[in-house]
């Protein structure tokens, strides 16, 4: 079987232009997450990041899949090597990476998964599923990640 997820490399030479025209985009600068100021390209809740003291190397990436056009989606999951698809169930996924590493739900009618995945570039994943549209926003970024 394949290992699951990109290189690390390939992952930090990824763009969100590579699947979204460029005036599609916003451009983020001194972006706060995970702890840590970011640049980027953003197309709404769809976020590809770059550490600030790092800028040239794609370390986080979120797809809202529920906002961009099915095939943008699905490139973006294959380019990721992700064996994920917009609207797939919660025992569907488990059953492709296991049992979620940890859980999250900030709103009633969805939870996150929390995956480690890929044994020697690991990542970690966290799969956002609705009730009743199931899979629909993804992240996904190396761990550890840098300072």
């Amino acid at each position: 079987m394949e290992p699951l997820g990109i290189s690390h490399d390939a992952f930090g030479r990824l763009r969100l232009a590579g699947f979204i025209a460029a005036e599609h985009l916003e451009q983020l600068r001194g972006w706060e997450y995970l702890d840590r100021c970011w640049v980027g390209e953003a197309s709404g809740f769809t976020e590809w990041l770059r550490l600030e003291s790092a800028p040239e190397v794609t370390r986080s990436v979120a797809i809202d899949l529920v906002a961009l056009p099915e095939s943008t989606v699905q490139n973006m999951i294959d380019a990721l090597r992700l064996p994920l698809r917009a609207g797939q169930h919660r025992q569907e996924i488990t059953g492709v990476f296991g049992e979620p590493t940890g859980t999250q739900s900030f709103v009633r009618d969805r939870v996150t998964l929390i995956f480690r995945i890929g044994a020697a570039e690991p990542y970690e994943l966290s799969c956002t599923i609705h009730e009743e549209q199931g899979l629909i926003y993804l992240t996904m970024h190396p761990t550890p990640l840098p300072d």
